[in-house]
């Protein structure tokens, strides 16, 4: 529930996304959340509905706000970057959505931390909350600190905890997951909202995995950009 695409800052296109879900993974359920964006998971909706694929897809979009990454799911409006944290919560919840913090407290990338959980937490004004918290992320931004974000959801902040790959090349897709009742988008929803779900994935990503992963970044994106100029060589989407 945490993917990117060459929309953002991963390496592959929807289409190739879709496909190797269907095709290498036993997921139930993803969400295409690029950074700042939801053109392509919008894309990845409507070739999802004219494909016979086996699982479910949730529209969603990774959003920078002045304290740090909220992941959106089950939104069907971009929402802007760089707002306040409780401003984008409460337009996360107007859309319908559910709000997830991603990676918390890393440092890198910018991420919320403590002090801005626990404000959340004790504000009462409706929409501005999180229903749940990344607790497991493979990548080096969920590896740091990952202790004390445990440590911290179990004695204050009693969310709902959840696992995502955060993943921007294929392979990544599915090393990390969130145990729930059912297989569809909406058991997941119920499941969150209800507090019934488990973080659950593989190792932590090594430092030269990470590090690849960041040199096909600029690789891809390089191609994306050459092929932006030249938009007959390919189609990257």
């Amino acid at each position: 529930m945490h993917l990117h695409s060459l929309y953002s800052d991963g390496t592959a296109s929807v289409s190739r996304i879709l496909d190797h879900v269907e095709q290498r993974t036993s997921l139930d359920i993803i969400a295409i959340t690029d950074h700042e964006r939801i053109d392509g998971a919008l894309r990845a909706a409507e070739l999802h509905a004219a494909g016979d694929y086996s699982y479910d897809l949730v529209i969603g979009e990774e959003i920078t706000t002045r304290s740090g990454h909220v992941l959106a799911l089950f939104v069907t409006e971009r929402l802007p970057a760089l707002r306040p944290l409780p401003e984008t919560l409460a337009a996360i919840h107007a859309q319908g959505g559910i709000a997830i913090a991603a990676h918390p407290l890393a440092p890198i990338p910018l991420s919320v931390g403590r002090r801005s959980l626990l404000r959340v937490r004790d504000d009462a004004t409706p929409g501005v909350r999180f229903d749940a918290i990344e607790l497991f992320n493979p990548s080096y931004a969920g590896r740091v600190r990952s202790d004390a974000r445990g440590s911290l959801n179990d004695r204050e902040l009693h969310l709902p905890g959840v696992g995502n790959s955060d993943a921007h090349v294929l392979e990544g897709i599915g090393t990390g997951r969130t145990l729930f009742a059912g297989h569809t988008a909406a058991d997941y929803r119920a499941a969150i909202l209800a507090g019934t779900v488990a973080p659950d994935g593989d190792a932590h990503w090594s430092s030269a995995h990470n590090i690849d992963v960041y040199r096909r970044q600029l690789h891809a994106k390089a191609r994306h950009l050459w092929h932006t100029i030249r938009p007959g060589d390919a189609d990257w989407r």
